[in-house]
């Protein structure tokens, strides 16, 4: 299926859904992907670097392996269960770029998360050139947030009980994440009388078990993780954004192949983030191979209780993150936890697993360098 697209003066992309949206975005943004907002001194006590955030520049990215090791039959064995408890309160906020702010448009973005018990958290982009996707992405942030919520009892055993099948679970909530999502718009659109595609926007999730964390996403934006020592990018970047620049897909058009998921060993996470992509643009490089440190001082942050939602909208507002970028919307959400250095458990000193579309469990190659 053709692929829709994001934003104007896109490429056509040749496997995604017909119909084509564009998002907003500055004339002269570069290739999209890399990450978002700098730090602001006060949000981890260290003030912008060239190594803390993406540097500015169109040069090429470290090349992505081009090959997997051998699927692997299962997750490791005796999986260790890490106390919820042992996770700090979620930080996340959705900040109005300057493109859409000289515009007069609202921010497009928007964030959702639960600390209680469960971490749970969620993020939404809506489609820059849909009439009202910003409510279409508060809509899906909340809903999804909510739906979770009251599923405690059968997310429980999937994330939490070492002798559950993971996978076969895994599969189920894929699909039900997307059919709740669809519904959602959906049901929005019915009731407001709306084209469901005047809401679209794409949808990123994360739920942390003690035993299992998992990841969903729908569209482009990243996901990055803090595994053992080292931060990583979860995910395709390339499969997120379709053939082309400036491509994406949306939660009301998405199928079942065109959602990235995954499980890790929650003894080896100690700091989850989700974030747009424009968010992304300076944290993240645009093919997944790098997560800037900025991400890592934000996770150490929020373990310890001092990141708070202003010190990261200081961040995304310094100079440094707005240069040669996109001007989009940004916007993250991430949990971390306290006591990581506790887990060095054997077993678990390996790159992450993850589930790919057909439920196979397999070990993927990462990129330690950065």
């Amino acid at each position: 299926m053709p692929r829709r697209s994001k934003k104007p003066h896109s490429f056509r992309a040749g496997d995604c859904p017909a119909e084509t949206q564009t998002k907003q975005t500055a004339p002269d943004s570069p290739v999209k992907g890399g990450p978002n907002p700098v730090n602001a001194g006060g949000a981890c006590s260290v003030s912008p670097t060239s190594d803390s955030i993406m540097p500015a520049s169109d040069g090429p990215d470290v090349p992505v392996p081009e090959s997997l090791p051998a699927p692997i039959a299962e997750l490791p064995p005796a999986p260790v269960a890490i106390p919820l408890s042992t996770w700090r309160p979620a930080c996340g906020v959705a900040v109005t770029g300057l493109s859409h702010s000289r515009k007069g448009l609202p921010c497009q973005d928007a964030v959702a998360w639960r600390s209680e018990g469960r971490p749970i958290l969620a993020l939404s982009d809506g489609a820059g050139s849909a009439a009202v996707s910003e409510r279409g992405a508060t809509a899906l942030v909340s809903g999804v947030s909510r739906f979770l919520v009251s599923l405690e009892d059968v997310l429980s055993p999937w994330l939490d009980d070492p002798a559950e099948q993971a996978p076969e679970q895994t599969m189920r909530w894929v699909r039900r994440l997307l059919v709740h999502a669809r519904g959602i718009l959906d049901d929005l659109a019915r009731s407001e009388r709306r084209d469901v595609r005047d809401l679209r926007a794409t949808l990123l999730v994360a739920v942390v078990g003690s035993v299992r964390t998992f990841w969903w996403q729908v569209g482009d934006g990243a996901i990055a993780v803090r595994y053992g020592d080292a931060l990583h990018a979860l995910g395709d970047a390339s499969k997120a954004k379709g053939e082309f620049a400036n491509q994406t897909c949306f939660v009301d058009a998405a199928n079942l192949s065109e959602v990235q998921f995954g499980l890790l060993p929650t003894a080896k996470v100690s700091g989850i983030a989700l974030m747009s992509d424009g968010g992304a643009e300076r944290l993240v490089a645009s093919n997944g191979s790098r997560v800037a440190a900025r991400i890592g001082e934000w996770f150490d942050a929020a373990a310890s209780e001092r990141l708070t939602p202003d010190k990261i909208v200081l961040a995304f507002h310094d100079p440094a993150m707005w240069e040669r970028t996109s001007l989009d919307d940004r916007s993250i959400v991430l949990a971390a936890r306290t006591g990581s250095e506790n887990f060095r458990v054997a077993g678990y000193d390996k790159a992450p697993l993850e589930i790919d579309t057909r439920g196979h469990e397999q070990q993927i190659a990462t990129d330690h360098s950065f």
